[in-house]
């Protein structure tokens, strides 16, 4: 009898894992298990903030808005060629929990706009062939931690030619053998199937309760008035962290980056440069956690930065800093409507002068 279930047991495991090996590979199959469906660049479908994911602990279980469209797979999306303004970020003008940035700003002003979700714009312009044409204002988007990683090095048109060539069959064959996400795509399986994702759930809520374990990818929180989580590379000591005291020589460094891609951008491509940084969420809300934490003033000193390299640069800290109202989701790393509208209100107000 036992040697019987013991044999169940190991045609059930392999089952099982023959399974996930495919799943991770097939994205119907994957997400026919998982609670909550996985949409391709559309990291917003999910119920709850995107912080709770890396634990799972029900005590920051806090509801958002249902994910729209986004702008830019939408037909208010203008081509490029045809576009007043082109934005060029990360996932805070992408985020489709509220009204984008993209749409609002196309909305507000009556202008044609082109959404870009991407980081380094010399690497894009040049995979896709753009050719100068008719000025454009030209926003590029990036959350503050992101500064000292996308601006360490200097950014220009000559240096980012990337080769961007399609891969063969050998290479496809092996892409999907061998996935790059594929301890990614296992873990979500382990964390959100139908069948795991509440007795991973209840582990994990016991063990915070009695241990005071949580993921290491947020490893600040609060439940003091709310759930809060906050990123582990907003709260570290590393350089794109809050507790990092940056030099002058790096803000300077950041700066002269930050102004010769602007200028080489309206020298190759006629766009009229705009930066627009978006405050960390803990920035603006350590207290919740650290109320001795000091800021090391990093947004305020590279505004002051680019203001004497004559850079055009949109201002929301000042704004955010002095709101008494949450402008940005407790457990999420982004914005709530609110903190988008204020946005877009100051990028309104430097487009216009």
């Amino acid at each position: 009898m036992n040697e019987r279930l013991l044999k169940y047991l190991i045609y059930v495991g392999g089952a099982i894992c023959l399974y996930a090996f495919i799943a991770v590979r097939v994205e119907p199959l994957y997400n026919a298990v998982l609670v909550e469906k996985k949409e391709p660049e559309h990291f917003e479908f999910t119920k709850y903030g995107e912080l709770y994911y890396f634990s799972q602990i029900s005590h920051f279980k806090e509801d958002l808005p249902k994910p729209i469209r986004k702008f830019r797979y939408s037909e208010k999306q203008s081509k490029l060629e045809d576009a007043d303004i082109v934005t060029f970020g990360d996932s805070f003008f992408d985020f489709s929990r509220v009204k984008t940035v993209p749409e609002r700003l196309a909305d507000s002003l009556h202008k044609k706009v082109h959404a870009i979700y991407s980081f380094y714009p010399f690497n894009y312009f040049n995979h896709i062939g753009y050719k100068r044409s008719s000025k454009k204002v030209f926003i590029y988007e990036t959350v503050e931690r992101m500064i000292p990683i996308r601006f360490d090095q200097p950014q220009n048109s000559q240096e980012e030619l990337v080769d961007w060539g399609s891969p063969g069959i050998a290479r496809k064959v092996l892409d999907w053998v061998f996935p790059t996400n594929v301890e990614e795509r296992l873990t979500t399986l382990l964390k959100g199937s139908y069948f795991t994702r509440p007795a991973y759930s209840a582990i994990s809520t016991f063990k915070f309760d009695e241990f005071g374990y949580i993921s290491s990818k947020t490893p600040l929180y609060s439940l003091r008035d709310k759930p809060w989580l906050f990123y582990y590379e907003s709260v570290n000591d590393e350089v794109t962290g809050f507790y990092y005291h940056h030099s002058q020589e790096e803000i300077d460094k950041y700066c002269d980056n930050i102004a010769t891609m602007g200028k080489e951008l309206k020298e190759k491509y006629n766009f009229d440069f705009v930066f627009c940084p978006i405050p960390n969420k803990y920035t603006l809300y350590f207290d919740k956690v650290d109320k001795n934490a000091k800021y090391d003033e990093f947004l305020p000193r590279i505004f002051k930065g680019l203001e004497k390299r004559g850079v055009d640069y949109v201002d929301v800290y000042d704004e955010f800093i002095d709101m008494d109202s949450v402008l940005y989701f407790g457990t999420d790393s982004h914005w709530n409507d609110k903190g988008a509208q204020i946005a877009v209100d100051k990028i309104i107000e430097q487009i216009l002068k």
